[in-house]
């Protein structure tokens, strides 16, 4: 029995990538779904809260070795950025997996815990348990389009600041009208 499960878990893990890629998911320019999760404290944070900021990242994550080392320069620029941009962090580790609440203190942004991967699969990103989604990370606007999608480790830290750059000055360009919560 456990050899036949062994077994069924390496071909899904074989072809989650492509089935990610057909599925396709969330895109640029579609509204992402409004969702609440709690922290790691107990405190609820919803998509749709803080209307005073122009932008939220959303970046799921198992925690590996390569996010973790990602942490520091997403607190950097968060706290550059002052109210325009918010970082919620959605770890997707089980419910009794301890690296969440190990790894909380040293991020300057809530940690989200879906253990059961609600917000993921309600957006069409399939991935083994336990690992991270082919996009893993989001940027959506105050009216909760989807501006950027893509995996935090695939991109430099250049690219990245590149990027954060971009949507600040676009922020800045904007009315304040343009950034009004739904």
């Amino acid at each position: 029995m456990r050899l036949l499960q062994a077994a069924r878990m390496a071909a899904w893990r074989l072809g989650w990538r492509l089935r990610a890629r057909r599925a396709g998911g969330l895109k640029v320019g579609d509204t992402f779904p409004d969702f609440s999760l709690r922290d790691v404290h107990g405190t609820v944070h919803r998509l749709s809260d803080r209307a005073e900021t122009w932008y939220t990242v959303l970046w799921f994550t198992n925690f590996c070795d390569d996010c973790r080392a990602r942490s520091p320069l997403l607190e950097e620029l968060r706290r550059e950025a002052g109210q325009r941009f918010r970082i919620l962090a959605v770890s997707i580790l089980g419910k009794d997996d301890p690296l969440p609440r190990q790894v909380a203190p040293s991020c300057g942004f809530p940690l989200l815990l879906d253990p059961d991967d609600i917000v993921a699969l309600k957006l069409g990103l399939p991935h083994p348990p336990g690992t991270c989604p082919l996009h893993n990370l989001f940027m959506v606007s105050s009216s909760g389009t989807v501006l950027y999608r893509g995996h935090l480790s695939a991109m430099g830290n250049g690219e990245f600041k590149s990027l954060w750059t971009r949507l600040l000055q676009q922020g800045a360009e904007q009315p304040s009208s343009g950034r009004a919560r739904r």
